[in-house]
């Protein structure tokens, strides 16, 4: 820690311990006052934010030099040791020093045992020369070492990571006197040891924020707060006034895009992917999966989110905690482990909820309005909980409009409309602080913008540079595969606990096959047609839903640390199960319907052959899941998907060239991008490769109407015929560069690489950071 000194012409300062000290003329009040009639009543200030020093002009008429030149009037510049500023005729010189105790008995005990020993192993297990008893600590995560007369810092393939001086390491580094080790929220100093930094009197200290958006719509003006450690707090305020964005900047879902916030002193811009993992955050939708268990919910929850080397005997010792701590398994006779999250109540419901993020032990908790959707006998048991949460010491920071639920909390902030910062402090004072009877009279007042700026708390803290949305970088999971296995296993479980939902699934071949059975009293081409807009169906509804549907799952875990591509990948992998399924009950009716009811002298005349035409409708089937996700991906409502659902259908219909010929350029060009038409050509391609009778060919000069006898002996390709005798045979694009089997195989699978870049960027778009 530094000491400043100031010393104006020689005469020494020393600066204040609140961290603040005014610059201005004698006889004004300012803490370092000037006899000189150029300096201004308010010249300057000089502020300790975070441990380092900073000057600013306060608007001043005659400015602060720095060196010879004027620094940016309302702008904070840092002050280094022995930096010269002049201010009217007088000089300041700043001296800083260290005052970090550097020869106690505690330090050099410290720095003795890794010299006695030669290295100290850190990390969760109680064998550990430093145990951090902590979730996102892996068992043995990093060594500080001795050798040759100096420390090194290493990481030894720890889950969470090692940072030295809010910088993750990959390397064996030098450690020196001055550096800072962090592991989870765990800070390693050889001169001071180790320390808890959620043990710091304030939580959250956030300098300075404010938020606009691109279209210049200011949703949070510029202001300052500091959260004590293990304090409920209320974020309160009119509707649209800004409390989830002040929630979001808090917790870096939406950083601000002015201002800092420190989380336990630490930066949540510099340490985003460290802090990330200590932070508990409840959107107001629920972010569990309704078909699962409790304990699957919880169990699920914690193999993605906990490091790796994580035991089940640990997980389900979390889970017991979590339960208990928030009152959940009341019903003695009844173990809500096996009871089903849809058949709960909503306020279980959101307990649940909160029950996955406390699973990483959070150091803060942010509820965005949980208690709206709740009857009030409800919200005293959900509250009760919460503030028993804070007194564990939990930070909680809560969104909410019910004047009721300041009977719980510690502290309001309260916001006015436009995002002006009118409250902060102890709740039992607010009221008495607006001098009206009620907080009714609070949120009428604070609705008027024109009252709301008369209340407005202008920022203290000097203000730091915008930052560029795009600065907080996202790290990826360690184990994509081990992340994709227990997706998959999750997406599995969900779709095999909704009974009534897969057995629609697993009816719509059988249905739709018995139609076509029962409609072709012979096989053709056209029943041909029909399998691949089927196969296409079946993927495009099994998918549609499937990501809108828990979007804000996804948002959140996105937040955490969910890949999107292992992300997609559980999904499709799923999904072409449930397809293959599908495929095989389809193409079995089919196959076996027509196999025994041919053409008359034409026994040979049915599907062929069984196992590829099985392997091709899976094919089309798995691709059109594609499609479903991609809409699934890009629309936010399930209402939205169903509609445009039929959209995406119909050109699969209408394109393929059955229904009637490819006789434009255009047309054609668009026949490219649908699985309808590469689909029916792979199938016919399919039954004249197994069929049996010789083909007869037909010219274009012959009758367009073809009778049963000439289905029956020609090939399939030249019944289906997609081109009109405007074009050619081929086409006039590509002529015949797909025709075969293996290049309408090609042409499907360059659909597919399409449909998923549009999803991952679809999905991409949905981060807010």
């Amino acid at each position: 820690m530094e000491e400043l000194l100031i010393k104006l012409d020689g005469e020494p300062f020393t600066f204040p311990k609140n961290g603040k000290m005014t610059i201005g003329r004698i006889g004004h009040g300012a803490d370092l006052e000037i006899d000189d009639k150029k300096v201004s009543r308010q010249h300057g200030i000089i502020e300790r934010v975070e441990g380092v020093f900073f000057i600013k002009d306060l608007d001043s008429s005659n400015g602060i030099y720095l060196n010879g030149n004027r620094i940016p009037s309302m702008e904070p510049v840092q002050i280094s040791n022995n930096d010269i500023f002049n201010i009217a005729s007088k000089t300041l010189v700043f001296e800083l020093s260290d005052i970090s105790p550097k020869s106690t008995k505690g330090v050099l005990k410290f720095k003795d045992k890794i010299v006695k020993k030669g290295f100290l192993h850190i990390g969760r297990l109680p064998t550990n020369d430093i145990v951090f008893d902590d979730p996102t600590v892996t068992r043995i995560h990093a060594k500080i070492s001795h050798e040759n007369n100096v420390f090194w810092i290493e990481d030894l393939g720890s889950v969470n990571h090692t940072y030295l001086n809010g910088k993750k390491i990959k390397t064996k580094t030098k450690l020196r006197d001055s550096d800072i080790v962090t592991i989870s929220f765990y800070a390693i100093n050889l001169l001071e040891g180790t320390k808890d930094l959620r043990e710091e009197s304030i939580a959250i200290n956030a300098v300075g924020i404010q938020k606009i958006y691109p279209n210049n719509k200011i949703g949070l003006q510029s202001l300052s707060i500091e959260i004590p450690h293990s304090n409920f707090v209320a974020l309160m305020g009119p509707s649209g006034c800004g409390k989830s964005t002040l929630l979001k900047c808090l917790n870096g879902d939406n950083p601000a895009t002015a201002g800092e916030v420190f989380i336990h002193g630490l930066s949540l811009r510099e340490n985003f992917n460290l802090i990330k993992k200590k932070i508990g955050y409840v959107p107001q939708d629920d972010i569990i999966h309704k078909e699962l268990t409790v304990y699957k919910t919880l169990f699920y929850a914690a193999k993605l989110r906990l490091p790796d080397d994580t035991s089940n005997q640990e997980i389900d010792k979390r889970i017991d905690k979590v339960i208990s701590d928030l009152n959940l398994n009341q019903d003695k006779e009844k173990d809500i482990r096996n009871i089903k999250v849809r058949d709960l109540s909503g306020g279980q419901r959101k307990r649940i909820s909160i029950a996955v993020e406390l699973l990483t032990e959070p150091t803060i908790l942010f509820l965005d309005e949980p208690t709206s959707p709740l009857d009030p006998e409800t919200i005293e048991s959900f509250l009760t909980s919460i503030k028993r949460l804070a007194s564990n010491g939990t930070t909680i920071i809560m969104v909410t409009h019910k004047p009721e639920d300041l009977n719980y909390v510690d502290q309001v902030i309260f916001l006015g409309v436009q995002g002006h910062l009118v409250f902060k402090g102890p709740a039992v004072e607010m009221v008495p602080s607006f001098k009206v009877d009620n907080i009714v009279e609070v949120y009428s007042e604070m609705s008027h913008v024109d009252k709301v700026k008369d209340r407005y708390i202008k920022p203290t803290a000097l203000g730091y540079h915008k930052y560029a949305d795009t600065e907080i970088k996202r790290e990826k999971p360690d184990s994509l595969w081990l992340q994709l296995y227990w997706l998959i296993s999750r997406y599995l479980n969900i779709k095999l606990n909704d009974k009534e939902n897969l057995f629609l699934l697993l009816a719509q071949p059988i249905i739709i096959g018995g139609l076509v059975c029962l409609v072709f009293n012979q096989f053709r081409v056209s029943v041909l047609f029909l399998m691949t807009i089927s196969a296409i169906w079946f993927g495009v509804s099994n998918a549609a839903k499937e990501i809108v549907g828990e979007l804000p799952v996804y948002r959140r875990e996105r937040m955490f640390n969910l890949n999107i591509n292992m992300y997609i990948l559980s999904k499709w992998s799923v999904l072409s199960l449930i397809a293959l399924v599908q495929s095989i009950l389809f193409v079995t009716i089919v196959y076996l319907n027509f196999k025994y009811n041919t053409y008359a002298d034409f026994d040979e005349v049915y599907l062929r052959s069984f196992w590829k035409s099985i392997g091709f409708m899976f094919f089309l089937s798995f691709s059109g899941s594609l499609i479903g996700l991609w809409l699934s991906a890009s629309l936010n409502t399930t209402e939205k998907v169903m509609t445009v659902v039929p959209i995406i259908l119909m050109p699969q219909i209408m394109l393929a060239g059955v229904m009637t010929k490819i006789n434009t350029t255009l047309v054609e060009i668009l026949s490219f991008f649908t699985l309808g038409r590469w689909g029916t050509e792979g199938f016919s391609r399919l039954q004249d490769e197994a069929s049996p009778v010789h083909p007869v060919n037909v010219s274009e000069t012959q009758s367009v109407i073809v009778g049963q006898f000439e289905e029956a002996t020609m090939s399939a390709m030249n019944v289906l015929n997609l081109y009109d005798k405007n074009l050619t045979n081929e086409g006039i694009l590509i002529g015949g560069v797909f025709n075969g089997f293996d290049e309408n195989i090609m042409a499907i699978l360059i659909l597919n690489m399409l449909f998923y870049i549009l999803i991952y960027y679809a999905l991409k778009k949905k981060d807010s950071i």
